[in-house]
Order: C-alpha cells, then structure tokens, then sequence
C-alpha cells in the first residue's frame, strides 16, 4: 500500500518489510497501529523522487483530510488504529529508535535527534533519519530557507552510501510471503536507494538555488538507467565509479567545512535576538 501511513516519509519507524509492528506519525504525533492500512492528507510517499513525489502528494491531498488519520478503504476514521496514550508511548520509548522518534522536535533541535539516530548501528535507525531527513529539509526549504538545511544530512548519508545497511532478522515486520533472504536482500536494496534519494533531494534544492551541487542532478534516473536489476553489488560499484566521483567533484570535503561553517554563523546569527530578546531569569527561589 503505497499511499498508507507504512511509506510516508513522517513515519521513520517503518518502510516496506522493514521496522516495528507499529509506526509512529510525527506530524500527527500518534502511534500508528495499522500503518498499512491507514492515510491521511498530509502524507508523502517516500520512495518517490521529490517531483514525482510533491505531485502524488497534490493528488493524495485533495482527497483526504489533513487534521485527520483515515481508513483507506472507506476513509473511515482510524480510531482504533491510532494511539497517543501515554502508556502506549513509554512502551515505544522502549525502543532505542522508537524513543528518538518519539522526541522529535519535541525538546531539543530536529538536526541533534537526526544526529542521535545517525549515530546508532542498524538499518532501522538510518530508515528513521532517512525518512524524517526527507521532511525536514522539505520544510525548512518551505520556510525560504538555503539548501544547506541539508548540508550534514546530504553528507552523512553520501558518506555511507556504498555500504551494505546492517539488516537484522529482528528488523523484518513481514517476509510479503518472500524467502527471507530474499527479502532481506531487497529490504537491503530499498534502503540504499533511500540514501540515493535523499541526496537527489538535497541536489534539486540546491539546483532550484543556483548552487554548484546542483549540477549533478538526476542521479535516481541514472541510477535506474545503470542498474536494472535489483544487484547490490553492481549498484554500489556505480556509485563508486559514476555518482561518488561527480558528487565530490561538485561539493569536495574543503567545500562541505567552509560550508558548514557559514552554516553555523548564519544559525547564530539568528539565535542572538532571540536571547536578546528573552527576559532575565528569575532569582532563585521566586516562584
């Protein structure tokens, strides 16, 4: 089910075959308890290229309702197959990645949890940063904000982009009726080629701004042209002998740290009328 709650890029705890038995929306911050049969307005598929994807998004838009989680056969409201009840919520949080997505944007910035899950081993993790990787820099580019939003994103994940994702037998929800190693091997290939796309994202934003990187757009379409069957080794020697050499041509390691640093500037810059503007703490012991 393509259109379902499963393959929209604000639910990071499931993609496909891969993740929990429930997923969690973090625009609606509700767990979802029948991802594949659930929708709703604001859902955008994650295994679209961004065109591709803003355009089913118009359609999908246009017949359901954003405030509102749905049953797609009948566009029934989901009620029992949705939950924000807090007891239901500790037991995600008792999962390493559930308890990430949970939080996210909740306390701290959407980058640090992006961060957190970067930082952990496994497939689910990257599928979680992946996938909320996708909205976040959506948003901040809807915000009038420069590419570079994605810049650590785009390259934490080019980083990683040859290697083969750590795919546990715990990490498979469902075989699809598949041999398992089957279905590992295609979960496997599914989430490299996320990686691609979120790069190929990052790449048409910073073409609609003029920027340098976004001279190598298109890497989805060359990848499909270059790679017809679901290989991994014959699409990881691609990447390392045609994608990888055009990215690093266009946006070198020196480039990234220089960019990064104005990055940095820029987000302090912003953050300074803000504390000016915060009133003084108060003594301690007022209350």
């Amino acid at each position: 089910m393509l259109h379902s709650c499963q393959n929209c890029w604000f639910n990071g705890l499931q993609y496909g075959a891969l993740g929990l038995v429930v997923g969690y929306c973090s625009r609606h911050r509700t767990i979802l308890n029948a991802a594949d049969a659930t929708t709703c307005g604001l859902h955008v598929r994650k295994d679209l290229a961004l065109d591709r994807a803003r355009q089913v998004a118009a359609v999908h838009a246009a017949r359901y309702a954003p405030a509102l989680i749905v049953r797609i056969c009948g566009n029934a409201a989901a009620k029992d197959d949705i939950s924000s009840n807090e007891r239901d919520l500790d037991a995600l949080r008792s999962d390493a990645v559930g308890d990430v997505v949970v939080e996210y944007g909740m306390l701290d910035s959407k980058i640090e949890s992006l961060a957190q899950l970067k930082a952990m081993s496994g497939a689910r993790a990257e599928v979680a940063m992946l996938s909320l990787a996708r909205s976040y820099v959506s948003h901040c580019i809807g915000r009038q904000g420069s590419w570079t939003s994605g810049l650590h994103l785009y390259w934490w994940t080019k980083e990683r982009l040859t290697a083969t994702p750590g795919i546990a037998i715990t990490d498979i929800r469902s075989t699809g009726g598949l041999q398992l190693a089957r279905q590992i091997e295609l979960t496997a290939w599914s989430v490299v080629m996320l990686r691609l796309t979120v790069i190929d994202d990052i790449i048409e934003y910073a073409a609609a701004q003029d920027d340098p990187l976004g001279e190598v757009r298109g890497l989805l379409d060359k990848s499909a042209e270059a790679v017809s069957t679901f290989n991994l080794r014959t699409l990881a020697k691609w990447m390392r002998t045609e994608a990888l050499p055009s990215l690093d041509r266009m946006l070198p390691y020196e480039r990234y740290v220089e960019l990064a640093r104005q990055l940095h500037k820029d987000q302090s810059d912003e953050a300074l009328p803000a504390i000016k503007a915060a009133p003084a703490p108060a003594p301690l012991g007022y209350v």
